[in-house]
């Protein structure tokens, strides 16, 4: 399936926008989980609260809509 510039530019907002709330949100439970402190199920919580909040578009393929986006050359 052709994925569209539209598509692609969208799941591109979500791969960043991920980024950006996994290092706000779920980063310093992982930090937390490395250290004993908490277990990988309560950084796992926290990193599917960024995926809920943020979902990437249905029926596009990430790794194609991200690869055209590098092909275009723009940035992640």
């Amino acid at each position: 399936m052709a994925i569209t510039l539209e598509q692609a530019q969208a799941v591109q907002s979500v791969y960043i926008n991920r980024k950006y709330f996994y290092k706000e949100q779920s980063d310093k439970y992982m930090i937390q989980f490395h250290l004993g402190n908490i277990t990988r199920e309560e950084w796992q919580v926290k990193r599917q609260e960024v995926k809920d909040m943020l979902p990437y578009p249905e029926g596009v393929d990430k790794e194609e809509a991200l690869q055209m986006i590098r092909d275009e050359g723009w940035v992640e």
